[in-house]
């Protein structure tokens, strides 16, 4: 653990001086827009299933996706599929962050570019003793619905954000331990790191800027695609990437097959995921930096276990969420009815109050 410490001393501190470039020109981009917002108007007025109470501008995550996208603009030479589907879903995203678009064609985006992405990974042979073909085909749904995963999952000041930040120094801190990646993936982690570092400073509660459509498709996108040209290495990257990951999917997944099952329509704003539920009785903030410091002290150090020790990793895997699964479950996703941990807390704040003189 002091190990892993390290590390995160080193990216946040030592190695911030060197890639301040990304965190300057994010945070520059963001006040960009947010004036451009407020002067035409683009802002994200609440609603009745909105979790935030005065009108925000949003599509702050154009400006992960251009530094990203033009800092990686080599990498057409050998993955012009990475940038030309980032800048699709972005471009998307925007417009639907501007005038909110019909499902069926932000569907359709994803399905092509995740569908590219996957088609045109360079390897035909087994992938750890699976044929190509097989692992290709599960990973095109997987891949549309963990775009839609981390879309649903942007609902409170810092989470999209702060996640990202986790997630990919939890990536870098599995590299480190022996993860393969292709050079330019670590370029891409890096950078993701120092830009969301950036952005949090302007969506932590109380956000003066959301990521919208345009940053967390984007994100989706992004990480799935690295961990997918990760896997087709065959070192079981798939341990690394379901750990670290595993609180935005869990939430998800439970949340919209409930919702799926019970008739509601699951592309429909809601406020029946467990993190919606968490902020209501907690707040953004604590509930953002929970999942935040669980991610960088629990599940990081369990997928670089994952990674060290590969005879084991689906054993560590399964440590590894199931903590997460029983937090989640606690809150009753997927239903407008409350979990044991809201009861609980409620009856609690009661007797305080009852005991008052």
């Amino acid at each position: 653990m002091s190990e892993y410490l390290d590390f995160m001393f080193k990216s946040y501190i030592v190695d911030f001086s060197a890639n301040f470039g990304y965190f300057f020109a994010c945070a520059v981009l963001l006040r960009v827009i947010m004036e451009l917002n407020r002067t035409v108007g683009l802002m994200d007025v609440p609603n009745d299933r909105s979790s935030h109470i005065r009108p925000t501008p949003s599509g702050g995550g154009l400006a992960i996706a251009l530094i990203v996208l033009v800092a990686n603009w080599k990498v057409i030479d050998v993955c012009p599929e990475f940038l030309a589907g980032g800048l699709l879903l972005a471009a998307v995203g925007l417009a639907d962050d501007i005038r909110k678009l019909p499902v069926l064609p932000r569907l359709v985006t994803q399905a092509v570019t995740i569908g590219s992405a996957i088609l045109l990974l360079p390897t035909s042979a087994p992938i750890m003793g699976v044929p190509a073909w097989a692992i290709k085909a599960v990973l095109f749904p997987a891949g549309v619905w963990f775009v839609n995963v981390y879309n649903f999952m942007d609902g409170i000041d810092g989470l999209a954000g702060g996640y990202a930040n986790a997630a990919a120094l939890g990536f870098l801190l599995c590299i480190q331990a022996g993860l393969k990646v292709e050079g330019w993936n670590v370029d891409v982690y890096r950078q993701i790191f120092y830009i969301t570092m950036a952005f949090l400073i302007f969506n932590w509660s109380p956000a003066k800027i959301f990521m919208g459509d345009t940053g967390s498709t984007f994100l989706g996108f992004v990480f799935f695609v690295l961990g997918a040209r990760s896997l087709i290495l065959g070192n079981y990257a798939i341990y690394s990437f379901v750990i670290i990951m595993s609180f935005f999917w869990i939430d998800a997944t439970i949340t919209l097959t409930r919702r799926f099952r019970a008739g509601a329509k699951i592309f429909r704003a809601h406020r029946e995921h467990a993190f919606h539920k968490a902020a209501g009785l907690f707040g953004h903030w604590k509930v953002s930096a929970f999942i935040i410091l669980v991610t960088l002290l629990w599940l990081n150090p369990m997928a670089r276990l994952a990674v060290m020790h590969a005879h084991i990793a689906a054993l560590v895997t399964l440590l590894a969420v199931l903590p997460v699964f029983a937090v989640i479950v606690l809150f009753n996703p997927g239903s407008p009815e409350d979990g044991p941990a809201i009861r609980l807390v409620s009856r609690m704040v009661g007797n305080v109050q009852k005991n008052r003189p």
